[in-house]
């Protein structure tokens, strides 16, 4: 585990207007410094986890990023984020706010990010940044927000806008919590754990490919042990977290954004995905974006396998960088 380290933004303002007096930003750093003259960090490079991770998430890309890797720590200085909404960094259930916490947009979360490398470790540039799954949405958001803070964009598994079924599954995720008498309209004192492990298992039939759900499984008692697998997750998720998380990304639509886009992207998609489809997610994002390139590779593990199987994507990576 990386050691995390941690900085408050006061009276961080949201795209909202409200404003969050002592924002807790969570971090962790790996790498080599390089330092010009006057001290600044000069070979930074940004990490951004998606929807249930932290910034330990990027330890999950250790055949793509560390020490000899094609993102190479000894080349650069990888620092990696929890996101603002998610527990590390302040969120309905960190702050004890519960409800009262404001609701934050996606954009909220790509310059909290910009307010900590900026104001808080002293970051004027970025060598680069790359984005896993809702990392990618936030990504987007660093382009259109600072396009020459960084030198180019590796997008994985993500897309610019939250298709009807995407957005179908989250929804039924959130009304699942909602509707359960136990959650009280947010003001529960026990997190409620039967609705929390019916969002769990809703989305473990969803993260992987069709194959992985019949070649992994012997019978359908060894399917519903992994079912039991995923459903433990859920115990470290918190109720309003999750409802709040979702909102942000029910509103993530930068369709008319994207030809405003010029940093040179990377847009890596795995073909089984069925979070990021093909057809109407990962395609159309590397249609609309003016520098892009695409890698799309096979892996069982559907959405998962931006993580499982990143180092399909290596090569493409390593050749994507060779004149960065």
């Amino acid at each position: 585990m990386l050691e995390k380290e941690y900085h408050i933004l006061k009276d961080f303002q949201l795209e909202s207007g409200e404003v969050i007096p002592d924002l807790t930003m969570e971090y962790a750093v790996q790498g080599t410094k390089k330092l010009d003259e006057d001290g600044k960090i000069t070979n930074a490079f940004l990490y951004l986890h998606g929807w249930s991770g932290d910034c330990n998430s990027v330890e999950n890309l250790n055949p793509v990023i560390g020490p000899g890797k094609v993102i190479d720590t000894n080349q650069f200085c990888v620092i990696s984020t929890t996101a603002l909404g998610t527990p590390g960094s302040s969120s309905p259930s960190t702050t004890s706010r519960g409800t009262a916490f404001p609701e934050y947009s996606i954009k909220d979360l790509a310059v909290a990010q910009y307010e900590l490398l900026t104001q808080g470790l002293g970051i004027e540039h970025l060598r680069g940044i790359m984005g896993t799954s809702m990392g990618g949405f936030q990504a987007l958001h660093w382009a259109l927000e600072y396009p020459y803070f960084m030198d180019f964009m590796i997008l994985h598994a993500t897309s610019h806008h939250f298709s009807n079924r995407m957005f179908g599954v989250y929804n039924l995720m959130s009304e699942i919590i909602e509707d359960d008498t136990e959650y009280n309209q947010g003001k529960y004192t026990k997190n409620p754990t039967k609705a929390m492990e019916k969002v769990a298992y809703l989305s473990y039939l969803w993260s992987l490919a069709p194959d992985n759900y019949e070649e992994c499984f012997q019978s359908k008692k060894e399917f519903l042990e992994g079912v039991k697998e995923r459903k433990a997750d859920s115990v470290d998720w918190d109720a309003n977290d999750l409802v709040w998380r979702n909102k942000a990304v029910f509103n993530h639509d930068l369709t008319h954004e994207l030809s405003r886009i010029e940093v040179p992207s990377l847009v890596i998609g795995i073909q089984q995905d069925q979070i990021v489809d093909e057809k109407f997610s990962l395609r159309p994002l590397y249609e609309g974006l003016p520098q892009a390139e695409l890698f799309i590779y096979q892996s069982i593990w559907g959405h998962y396998g931006c993580i499982r199987d990143v180092s399909k994507s290596s090569e493409a990576i390593e050749k994507f960088l060779a004149d960065k």
